[in-house]
This record gives C-alpha cells, structure tokens and sequence, in this order.
C-alpha cells in the first residue's frame, strides 16, 4: 500500500507539472503595452509608438510592481488617435484632440493638397495719405482679387511645408465651442476658436502670433510674407517699415468670428479638407502723418489631402 500510495502521489505531481508546462498561465495584465478606450495602442504627433528613454514601449500600469499614477493631467495640447472603429468624438477636449492628430499626420507626411485664400473688403475709413495709398496697404493685408493666394501644395514643398500648413496646437481654452458630426464615412468637426489680437506701437512689436487662430493648423509666421493666412500687426509693420515717413507706425490687429471646419476620414484618421473663416481689423495711425482703419474677412480653403 505504501508503495501504491507513493506511485499515486508521483502520477499526481506529473500530471500538475505537465499542466503547468502545457497550459498558457494567466498573470494579468503584466508587462503589457498600454492601449486607448479602442484597444488600439496609442501613438505620438507623427504617428509612432511612444518609448521611454531606453527606448522601450512602455509596460502599463499593472506592469510589475509599478503602482498607477493619480491625479494631474497631461501636457497639452493632447492627441488622441484618429483610428478605424473609433467612436464619434465627443466634448470639446476629446474633438479638439482629434482634430489635433488628424492635422498632425498630414503635416508628418507632408500631405499634397490644394489651397485657396481669398480676403474681401468689409469697409476702409482712412485719411487722405492713407486713403491715397489704399492698394499698397491692401497688398500688405492680403485683401482683393488681386492679392487672392493659391497655391497646388506637391512633394517639391516639403522643405518649406509650413509656409502652407502647421499641425495645430490648439487646446481646449482656445475655443469657445466644438462639435463633431458623423456624415457617412466621415466627421465633420467645427471649432469655433477665441478672439484674439497683436499691436504695434512706434514701430516696435508689443504682442505678435499670441492669437489662438495661430495655433489651429493655418499658415503664420513672422515678417511680410503672402503665404501667411493670418496677418498680424508684425506682419503689416514688417511690410510698412519699407515706405518712408513710417518706421514709427502704431498698429493694432484683431480678429473674430474664427470658424475651422474639417472633415476627417472616420475610418482612416485621414484629413479630407479643411475651411477657415474670420474677420479681421487693423487700426493705423503714424503712417505718413495720417491714420485709418481697414475691416476686411478672410477665407482659407485646403482641399484633395492626398497622404
């Protein structure tokens, strides 16, 4: 009996040993890389898997020992991937983040596109030397027919990309409303984004490029340039500081009513076009003894994003 029993308790220990040996164990959720309310695994502006400074694909929190880390909040502004099967973002922290990422992927893979720029005369109040020089100012604002911008954006520009397009920067305070509609296949976003202002005083830049339309996918930037979607007072004294009698000029720029609507791909993540309108207003004075004012709207068009 004794040998009998021994026999038995040996076959018992084979068979748990063979068990463990032929059966996946189940640990939990431990060393696995994280993933998004979509099971997919998250990824940075330019559409990689983030890594930690070794160069790894970060475990989760339920990785090792490691304890989950509470309270404070990402920096800003967020990404939040733009996937196949993903639900209709919502609440305007959730859109502005995908619109974020979708912008970001067309600005990492240098996007062909098309794009249009047309800016038209709301009213021009100015003295008579203003008055006098009203096309040269209107060059340097970009408003007119004649001063319309378009531009067949090709793998040839990809050097000089943001001339025509930047990932968008925006965060949550930068706008005041955002919604987000599914259309078929695709959403349409709309974000309605904060007013916003630059100035100019003695021929010297007092605020510049601090405007939230700045920050939202347009073409801005420094010094007089035609590319620009969004002219600033820095801009316009860039150009005025050239015309004598003018090195001192106080300008003073404000915009309203700024709209951005995209369509992206619901599927893809892709940009299919985006449409951009605001106001805008400058205010002279110290220019060639005389001062005005020019109130003007814009609308910026990039359509046929081809990734």
């Amino acid at each position: 009996m004794c040998d009998a029993a021994k026999k038995a308790a040996e076959q018992k220990g084979g068979a748990s040993a063979s068990d463990a040996m032929g059966d996946e164990v189940d640990n939990g959720d431990i060393g696995e890389v994280p993933t998004d309310a979509n099971g997919e695994v998250p990824t940075d502006a330019n559409g990689e898997t983030p890594t930690d400074a070794n160069g790894e694909t970060p475990a989760d929190a339920n990785s090792g020992s490691g304890s989950a880390s509470t309270g404070g909040s990402s920096a800003a502004p967020s990404k939040t991937k733009a996937n196949s099967g993903s639900s209709v973002p919502t609440g305007t922290a959730q859109i502005v983040s995908y619109y974020n990422t979708a912008t970001a992927k067309v600005a990492s893979k240098k996007a062909a596109f098309n794009k249009t720029r047309t800016t038209t005369e709301k009213s021009y109040n100015a003295g008579a030397s203003l008055k006098a020089s009203k096309d040269i100012v209107y060059k340097f604002m970009g408003v007119g027919d004649s001063n319309k911008f378009t531009k067949s954006v090709t793998s040839a520009d990809a050097g000089s990309y943001h001339k025509y397009f930047k990932a968008s920067k925006l965060t949550a305070s930068d706008v005041t409303s955002a919604t987000c509609v599914k259309n078929g296949n695709n959403y349409t976003i709309t974000l309605k984004i904060k007013n916003g202002s630059s100035k100019v005083t003695s021929g010297k830049v007092v605020s510049s490029n601090n405007a939230p339309l700045d920050r939202s996918g347009l073409a801005c930037g420094d010094h007089d340039k035609d590319y620009w979607d969004h002219k600033t007072a820095e801009n316009v004294m860039s150009a005025i500081s050239q015309v004598p009698l003018c090195g001192k000029a106080n300008i003073s720029e404000s915009y309203s009513n700024a709209v951005i609507k995209a369509v992206v791909n619901a599927s893809t993540g892709n940009l299919v076009s985006l449409n951009a309108k605001f106001d805008f207003k400058f205010e002279l004075s110290s220019v060639m003894g005389s001062s005005g004012t020019a109130v003007a709207s814009s609308v910026v068009n990039m359509t046929g994003f081809k990734m």
